[in-house]
């Protein structure tokens, strides 16, 4: 069954290279999709270009939220979140949210 779960961490410094290129790693890797959300600009993780300009953009002090839709989200949001603990502050985990239909949603 898929799930959805977010995470808001606060940026604590700007994202390297190598940080960015792991985000992208481990959201490749991961069954379902993985969003980044920041100042009303959401991004795939899985498209590096993408990820790699968003990124960049994000000040330190801002919000980052991290949603990750698929199959065990929990552990896959988890893992994200503290690979991004030298980078962030975990603010607040989210709630499980479960979808049981095929049809899409907007978020």
């Amino acid at each position: 069954m898929k799930e959805i779960m977010s995470s808001n961490v606060i940026v604590q410094k700007k994202f390297s290279m190598k940080k960015m290129l792991d985000i992208h790693q481990a959201a490749k890797n991961i069954n379902g999709t993985t969003y980044l959300y920041s100042k009303q600009k959401t991004v795939v993780a899985k498209n590096l270009p993408k990820l790699v300009s968003f990124l960049l953009t994000v000040e330190p002090q801002s919000t980052l939220k991290i949603i990750v839709e698929g199959t065990d989200a929990e552990k896959k949001l988890e893992k994200l979140t503290t690979m991004l603990t030298n980078e962030a502050e975990v603010v607040r985990m989210g709630t499980k949210r479960l979808l049981e239909t095929p049809g899409s949603f907007q978020l």
